[in-house]
Formats: structure tokens, sequence, C-alpha cells
């Protein structure tokens, strides 16, 4: 078995919310910490077609792995429809503190409007979203120079 089929198969399981937040979750932290570039793989590609309670626990715990490949999937989540999994996300790729990473984080125009969007469902979400932009915001002069630098000569 797969560490991303032990993953999945764990993420599926019933849980209290209490439970989860108390026991489960740091099992499933351990299991996104061993994920192997293949697991990474499928988890991008077959995260969508999971339960929300199965994407929004992922969103959860996927600050505690591969920062790599973790960014790019909490972004695709935070552009999703659902609010609950947007603000998972956002939470959780605000844990990474941004500012400090050594690549830049750019996000597209649909994130910054789903965030936006999200911000006015509560005090928490606009909260969390607050400190999360105001980390976007600290990671764009990095953003702009990569796409500098990425670009060919004129």
């Amino acid at each position: 078995m797969t560490m991303f089929q032990k993953l999945d198969t764990y993420l599926s399981q019933e849980f209290s919310d209490d439970y989860w937040y108390d026991d489960a979750e740091f099992y499933a932290c351990d299991l996104v910490k061993q994920l192997t570039h293949l697991d990474w793989n499928t988890l991008h590609t077959s995260w969508k077609n999971r339960s929300i309670l199965w994407q929004v626990r992922c969103a959860e715990i996927l600050d505690w792995g591969d920062i790599n490949q973790a960014i790019p999937l909490l972004l695709d989540m935070i552009a999703s429809e659902n609010d609950e999994l947007t603000l998972a996300a956002a939470d959780s790729l605000r844990s990474l503190n941004l500012v400090e990473l050594d690549f830049p984080v750019c996000v597209d125009e649909k994130v910054l409007a789903r965030l936006q969007t999200v911000k006015e469902t509560g005090n928490i979400a606009k909260r969390i979203i607050n400190e999360l932009l105001k980390q976007l915001q600290g990671n764009l002069e990095n953003c702009r120079l990569s796409k500098i630098a990425d670009s060919p000569p004129i």
C-alpha cells in the first residue's frame, strides 16, 4: 500500500470533530510527511474526487508536508467553490509563514477573488485571510522578481 493510499483511507474514516482535532489529525500529519513524489502526484490528481470532509481534512494537514508540493495544492483548494475548504486551505497556507520562504508564492486573480469572498463570511475567516493576504503582499515583490527572471530576454 502506498503512503497516499494510507492517507486516503485514513482521511476517509469517520471521526468526531473532537477526535479529529485531538488525535487523528496528528497521525494524518505524520502520513503527509512521508508522501513520496509519486504520492504527491496522485494527491494532486485525485483530491477533487474525494468528499468535502476529506478535502478539508487534507487541507488542514498539508502544511506538514513538502511545501513545494503543498503550496500549489493549497492554492488550488483555495480556488474551490466550497467556503469551508477555501478557509481551511488558506489557514494551512498562512501557517507556512510565506514571508520567510526562499521562493515566491504567486497567486492568480481567481485565488484572490475567492479569498475576498470567503473573508466576508465571519470574523475568524476575516482574521485568517487578512493574515494570509499580508503574507502574500510581503511575498509579492519576490514573485515579481521571479517572473522577470523567468521571462525571455528582450
